[in-house]
């Protein structure tokens, strides 16, 4: 999957992320130039902070302990006595503070920072804009980031733009490779990471079919699926079943459709021998699972149908559709190196719709 144009990389991550605004698509043009995935979210995270810091970045009080010749928020009594501060009319004092040196702020400030590092190869202009957002970012202090730091974050107003940035920080922490011996930090190509790829296709088809259709409900009332008929002789015994937990759920009053996500380098699995391959099995008796319980679950309405959906790269496009156990189930894929409007298309056809999101 390495061989996703970047451009398209960017649109994944904008659906996964819940950020595809109508203006992005006037800025496109100067990503499709970019030839690697480090120049693509130095380049985002870049511009994304020169707009923050135009429109007036958040602030937060921050706890200050500083030595004053007047008094200040909360007098430290013990500190002041112990430090003999009066004798210079002095007096320590602890005080809240407005400041833009935010757990926020400092995550973008770090994260421009290693983007800055000797081992990450970075485009000249990128590299440029980089600088100069960590540079408009004075006043905010660096951390040594965590994971923990992500979850630590309370946003104030612009949370739709700091939302996207921190999405962006968190991907490059995700894949940071920091050497122990020189401290320098090198980028790894998510690109060829399954577990990173497959988790982000599957956010992105719930955040296309989210923005991009109305005739379907996505998701109502939870991806989960309860068992039909779950029996154990205790509650321990009961607590062993695995949960059922469905990638995407769309229902319309004439359609109830359970989308499974698949990443796979061949959608396909192919035996020694020569012929058509066949759909991967677990994939199939995994969906079945689903469709069966779900609509013993939810017998009124429209009979569920199973969609596998895998992406693919450079290759011709691959349709199957059968009915089992009296359930409709389509195998598709979509190519991810094709240009964006024809991606588009073919996802809303997977579910039965028109290029304009009406049904075919």
């Amino acid at each position: 999957m390495n061989r996703i144009p970047i451009l398209n990389v960017y649109y994944l991550l904008c659906y996964a992320w819940r950020h595809v605004q109508e203006r992005d698509t006037k800025r496109l043009a100067s990503l499709a130039d970019l030839s690697t995935v480090q120049d693509l979210l130095g380049k985002v995270l870049a511009t994304g902070v020169n707009h923050l810091v135009r429109r007036g970045i958040d602030r937060g009080y921050v706890e200050r302990r500083e030595d004053l010749a007047g008094i200040r928020g909360k007098l430290a009594v013990s500190e002041t006595a112990k430090r003999a501060l009066r004798s210079r009319a002095r007096a320590a004092c602890e005080f809240e503070e407005l400041s833009a040196d935010i757990l926020p702020n400092r995550i973008l400030r770090t994260s421009l920072r290693r983007l800055l590092s000797p081992r990450i190869t970075l485009d000249g202009a990128v590299r440029s804009e980089v600088r100069a957002a960590y540079r408009r970012l004075d006043g905010v202090s660096r951390l040594r980031l965590r994971r923990n730091a992500f979850g630590q974050v309370q946003l104030g107003g612009q949370r739709r733009v700091y939302h996207h940035l921190l999405s962006v920080c968190w991907l490059l922490y995700r894949n940071a490779v920091v050497d122990e011996n020189t401290g320098h930090t090198a980028f790894r190509d998510f690109r060829r990471d399954k577990a990173t790829m497959w988790r982000l296709f599957e956010d992105f088809v719930t955040g296309f079919y989210e923005r991009e259709q109305l005739v379907y409900r996505v998701n109502p009332g939870g991806r989960r699926i309860a068992w039909a008929d779950p029996y154990a002789d205790d509650a321990a015994n009961l607590a062993r079943i695995p949960v059922m937990v469905a990638d995407v759920i769309l229902e319309s009053p004439d359609r109830r459709i359970i989308l499974d996500t698949k990443f796979y380098r061949d959608a396909l699995a192919r035996g020694r021998g020569s012929g058509a391959g066949k759909l991967h099995s677990n994939n199939l008796y995994q969906l079945l699972a689903y469709l069966r319980n779900r609509q013993a679950n939810r017998p009124d309405g429209a009979r569920h149908e199973g969609i596998l959906l895998y992406p693919q790269v450079g290759e011709e496009p691959m349709r199957a559709k059968v009915r089992l156990e009296g359930f409709w189930i389509q195998a598709r894929t979509v190519n991810l190196d094709r240009d964006w409007r024809v991606i588009h298309e073919e996802m809303l056809d997977t579910i039965g719709l028109c290029g304009d999101g009406r049904p075919t």
